[in-house]
């Protein structure tokens, strides 16, 4: 007789619940919809069982499909409980088992559950983790075959493991879920903050939404949102729970004061690079102004004499009209060099700059001067800020370019 494990009792016995975490838009102020979770539960001593060890259980009894099939049944179940459950979106996880052995049976089951709850097509986004599907033919197949029924397709805990950008191509989600490690502690690393705006530009250019999972403090929400994050979802705005009707209003005013936070903060931060800019363009007329009366031999010993007095710089360096650089960047002795040189500093030394964002849209632009992006020295880990601007020296044109710290922190 074989054993009775738990896995089996659990399927036996249709121990598994469903909470629900909720989806918002901050855009939109409103809870767009509610990931089902599932839980096992122990009869014999009443213990929860988390997801990862119910399906590592299955899979070693190779019963992960028939627990898969239990866990979307007692979420749809769950679902319609919510009161005016079809508001909202319901995100249901489809363990890689299904596509990954490419059942025909277990992959149309949702389909099935769906007609027999009387549920929508559309109000169902499939949650699918990308990275542990071995197989991009049944991927893209499984995909297709629902998107074409009308319900939506999520890519789940993107940039976890060995997620690429291809799959994003291949599947064409309706949303990309950005894997919590990414989104923790963003507001303070620049380099998530760099993956996580490549994702969010791949997502625009392919029409999908993008969620950030694992949002618990303001400050990862705020950098959230000003990198252009569509939805959101975490313990800040509610943990799982299975009584959902006695917590949408409690969500509904976590929702109305982040927007209100997210509003004021906005306006600060508009100020603050508004007086940032006008700081180092104060600082730009200043070093400009030893260039008067003065060659080009004499203007350079200004600035090594001078950029001592002005933190706010890293370096600074002259191009002439044609985009070359003949002398030497000022370095600022007062700020810690990582590395004497930088990548792009091996030959600066009559090296030619004329495709280069400062140069290239100064001239274009005629605009006298020109701030780029924000970019990390390899020199000092800083985050930089490169202004470029027109330089008059005894009636000859030069490109005056000043690498402004925008922030400290990389």
């Amino acid at each position: 007789m074989k054993e009775d494990t738990l896995i089996k009792r659990i399927l036996r016995e249709n121990n598994v619940v469903t909470v629900f975490q909720p989806v918002v838009s901050l855009k939109e102020m409103r809870i767009v919809g509610f990931e089902a979770l599932s839980r096992g539960i122990c009869s014999e001593t009443g213990n929860i069982i988390q997801p990862s060890i119910m399906f590592e259980m299955a899979r070693a009894e190779n019963c992960d499909l028939d627990l898969d099939r239990l866990c979307r049944r007692t979420a749809m179940k769950s679902y319609k409980t919510i009161p005016d459950y079809n508001k909202y979106l319901l995100f249901l996880n489809i363990d890689t088992c299904v596509i990954d052995k490419n059942d025909t049976e277990s992959a149309n089951y949702t389909k099935a559950l769906t007609d027999e709850f009387g549920i929508s097509y559309s109000s169902i986004s499939l949650e699918i983790v990308e990275s542990k599907i071995e197989n991009n033919h049944n991927l893209v197949n499984f995909v297709d075959n629902y998107k074409k029924l009308g319900y939506y397709v999520s890519l789940d805990d993107f940039g976890a493991m060995h997620s690429n950008m291809n799959r994003i191509i291949l599947s064409k989600p309706n949303i990309i879920k950005i894997d919590m490690g990414l989104i923790r502690n963003i507001h303070d690393n620049y380099y998530q903050q760099s993956i996580i705006t490549s994702i969010i530009d791949i997502a625009k250019k392919t029409g999908a939404l993008t969620l950030a999972e694992g949002l618990e403090n303001m400050e990862d929400i705020m950098k959230s949102y000003e990198l252009g994050i569509d939805l959101y979802q975490g313990f800040f705005f509610h943990r799982p729970c299975i009584d959902v009707g006695s917590a949408i209003g409690f969500i509904q005013d976590k929702i109305n004061y982040t927007v209100g936070y997210v509003k004021n903060k906005l306006a600060e931060n508009v100020t603050i690079r508004k007086n940032r800019h006008t700081n180092f363009e104060n600082i730009t007329s200043l070093l400009k102004q030893e260039a008067k009366g003065r060659n080009l031999e004499a203007f350079y010993k200004a600035l090594i004499a001078n950029i001592t007095f002005f933190p706010e710089i890293e370096r600074i360096f002259i191009l002439d009209n044609a985009g070359m650089q003949t002398l030497p960047s000022v370095m600022n002795p007062s700020h810690e060099i990582r590395k004497t040189k930088s990548f792009s500093m091996f030959h600066e030394n009559h090296s030619d700059h004329s495709l280069k964002d400062y140069y290239y849209y100064l001239k274009k632009l005629d605009a006298g001067r020109y701030f780029t992006d924000t970019f990390i020295s390899s020199t000092s880990g800083n985050i930089l800020r490169t202004m470029s601007c027109t330089l008059n020296i005894r009636d000859e044109n030069y490109i005056l370019c000043i690498d402004f710290i925008d922030s400290l922190k990389s």
